[in-house]
């Protein structure tokens, strides 16, 4: 009897493992990576995430920027929409409900709060250069 425990708990410990196996995505996706900078200063840290589009098959998939390079996987291929978050911390603590905590200001300049649309056909690399001031057309 405690063999058969011994391997239904072998068992059990297996399937557990393989089920925690990263599952390959149903849609058509790639990786992308690239660089993000503001007013041509690359952005220290950050996240960015690409956000397919209503007719795209696929998920958000999320990239942390560092130093101003990212490198994002899962990517949908098809057209996206990409979203920025990046902060940085004003020095000042701000205390809600007796927590305190760092106050961090949008570094993101108003013209992309609502992203960036793009289109991925396969593996690309990227640049947004995030520009504070409106580009003035000619």
């Amino acid at each position: 009897m405690k063999s058969m425990t011994g391997l239904l708990f072998t068992f059990l410990i297996a399937l557990t493992i393989c089920g925690c196996a990263a599952e390959k995505p149903k849609f058509p996706f790639t990786s992308v990576d690239g660089e993000v900078t503001i007013d041509g200063v690359p952005v220290k840290e950050g996240t960015l995430q690409f956000m397919p589009a209503p007719e795209t098959k696929g998920q958000v998939s999320q990239a942390n920027i560092v130093d101003g390079k990212f490198a994002a996987k899962n990517v949908p291929i098809g057209k996206l929409r990409v979203m920025f978050n990046i902060t940085r911390k004003t020095g000042k603590m701000i205390t809600e409900y007796s927590t305190p905590y760092p106050e961090v200001v949008d570094m993101v300049p108003e013209n992309y709060r609502n992203g960036i649309e793009v289109t991925i056909k396969e593996k690309d690399t990227m640049a947004f250069n995030l520009e504070s001031k409106p580009v003035e057309s000619k």
